[in-house]
C-alpha cells in the first residue's frame, strides 16, 4: 500500500484528520531519539539508563488510539525516529513504507524472546525483519475485587447486577474480546452476519455500560472514583491500580487473546543505529523484568525472570505462558477494518 493511497483509505476509517498534518521532516536535535508509542511504553525506569548510556534524550509522543499513530505515520512520520505498532496493523505499516527493515545482526538480544513470537508473520516481509516484539499484552478482563471476589468469564461485563458500573475499551478488539467469548472462530475476519450477532450483543449491554473509554488513565481513574467496577483492560490498568491500593484482580478469556506491540523504525530516519541500539536495550532481559514490575505487560523474553519480582512472575502466570502462547489468537490485520469501526461506531451511537 502506498502512504498517498494509506491517506486515502485513512479518510474512509475515519482518520481524514490526517490529511491535515504537516508533511515536513524536521530533523532530530543531536542526541535525540524521538519515539512515537503508548501512555506507560517508555517509562524511566528503563529508559533513563539508556539515555543516560547513550549520552541521549529520548523524546515521547503519546497516542490515544492505534489508528491515531497510524494517521500520524501517513502524514509524513518525519516527527519520529522509531514507533510502537500493534501487530494487528504492522502488516500495513510495512506494506505502506512507513518502516524499514532492520538489521539483526544489530539486535543480538533478539534471540532470547519466545520461539513463536520471533517467527509471527506480521514483523516480516520479503523474508527481511522490520519489528522487535516488545511487549505482549494480554487482553485481560479487570474487575474491582471487593465487588466481584469470584469468576473468571467474560460474561461478567454482561451481568446486570453491575448496571452502570461496567466500561468497555474504544477499540475495535473490544468486538474481537465479545466475538471470542461468542465462540466464533475467525474474530478478525467476520462476516457480516457475525459481525451484526456481536453488534447486537453490544447493543443489548449499552444500558449497562457507564462509558468507552479510550486511554489507560481514562480506565484508571474510573476504577479509582469507583465509578466502575470491570472493563475489558490491559494488564498495565490492572498493575496500575493494584500499586494505587486498589484491591483488583482480572482474568483471561479461553482460548487467550494477545495483542504484540512491537518496535519499528521510521523510515528514512537519521538515527537508524541509535534506533537499533535502543530496541536492543528494551529487549534485554532487564528492561523485560523492570517493564513487567511496573506495568504488568507479560515480557517477551523468559530470561526476564531473574530480573522481575517474584510477584510479578506468578502474578504474571509465566510459568503457563509459553502454553499459552501457542493456544493464543493473537492480533492480526483485519481487512475489513473500515467495517469494524463502522459497527464500534454504530454500537456507541446506539
Amino acid at each position: 500500500m502506498e502512504r498517498r493511497e494509506f491517506l486515502k483509505t485513512s479518510t474512509i476509517l475515519g482518520l481524514g484528520a490526517a490529511t491535515g498534518l504537516s508533511f515536513s521532516k524536521p530533523a532530530a536535535a543531536a542526541g535525540e531519539l524521538r519515539l512515537l508509542t503508548w501512555e506507560g511504553y517508555a517509562e524511566d525506569a528503563w529508559v533513563k539508563d539508556f539515555e543516560q548510556a547513550n549520552g541521549v534524550t529520548v523524546t515521547k509522543t503519546y497516542v490515544g488510539s492505534n489508528d491515531e499513530y497510524m494517521a500520524k505515520l501517513a502524514a509524513g512520520g518525519g516527527d519520529y525516529d522509531m514507533v510502537v505498532i500493534v501487530s494487528s496493523l504492522a502488516k500495513r505499516a510495512i506494506d505502506a513504507g512507513f518502516v524499514e527493515a532492520l538489521d539483526i545482526s544489530l539486535i543480538p538480544n533478539f534471540e532470547q524472546l519466545y520461539p513463536r513470537l520471533k517467527k509471527v508473520e506480521f514483523i516480516f516481509k520479503d523474508g527481511q525483519l522490520y519489528g522487535a516484539p516488545t511487549f505482549l499484552a494480554i487482553s485481560p478482563v479487570t474487575v474491582n475485587a471487593e465487588v466481584i471476589p469470584q469468576g473468571n468469564d467474560f460474561g461478567i461485563l454482561f451481568d446486570k447486577q453491575y448496571a452502570g458500573k461496567i466500561a468497555m475499551w474504544d477499540d475495535v478488539s473490544t468486538l474481537a474480546d465479545t466475538a471470542n467469548w461468542m465462540g466464533i472462530k475467525d474474530i478478525w475476519n467476520m462476516s457480516d452476519d457475525e459481525l451484526n450477532a456481536v453488534k447486537q450483543k453490544l447493543v443489548e449491554q449499552k444500558p449497562l455500560v457507564r462509558t468507552y473509554w479510550s486511554q489507560a488513565g481514562e480506565a484508571i481513574d474510573l476504577f479509582m472514583n469507583k465509578e466502575i467496577v470491570a472493563s475489558n483492560s490491559w494488564s498495565y490498568i490492572t498493575a496500575t491500580l493494584k500499586s494505587r491500593g486498589l484491591p483488583v484482580r482480572d482474568f483471561v478469556s479461553s482460548p487467550p487473546i494477545g495483542a504484540i506491540d512491537s518496535h519499528f523504525i521510521v523510515k528514512g530516519t537519521q538515527q537508524r543505529e541509535l534506533a537499533h541500539n535502543f530496541i536492543n536495550h528494551i529487549l534485554s532481559a532487564e528492561s523485560q523484568g523492570e517493564i513487567a514490575d511496573l506495568t504488568g505487560y507479560t515480557p517477551t523474553s523468559p530470561l526476564s525472570k531473574d530480573h522481575m519480582k517474584p510477584d510479578t512472575w506468578a502474578a504474571l502466570r509465566m510459568d503457563d505462558v509459553g502454553k499459552m502462547m501457542e493456544e493464543m489468537k493473537f492480533w492480526e490485520d483485519i481487512p475489513r477494518r473500515g467495517r469494524y469501526l463502522e459497527v464500534l461506531n454504530e454500537i456507541k451511537a446506539a
